[in-house]
């Protein structure tokens, strides 16, 4: 099942150039590890070695 299956409908509304999709997954990915580290970095502050 594609990504845009799931977030809008049967993909109708997705967008059709590969760059613009490319794009997008890059954004997500970005900010998925950015909060990633965020979290792994509170963590670390928080516990006590």
């Amino acid at each position: 099942m594609a990504i845009t299956d799931i977030v809008r409908g049967n993909g109708n509304d997705a967008p059709r150039h590969a760059g613009v999709r490319i794009g997008w997954f890059v954004v997500i990915w970005s900010c998925s590890t950015a909060v990633f580290f965020g979290v792994a970095g509170l963590i670390h502050l928080i516990v006590p070695r």
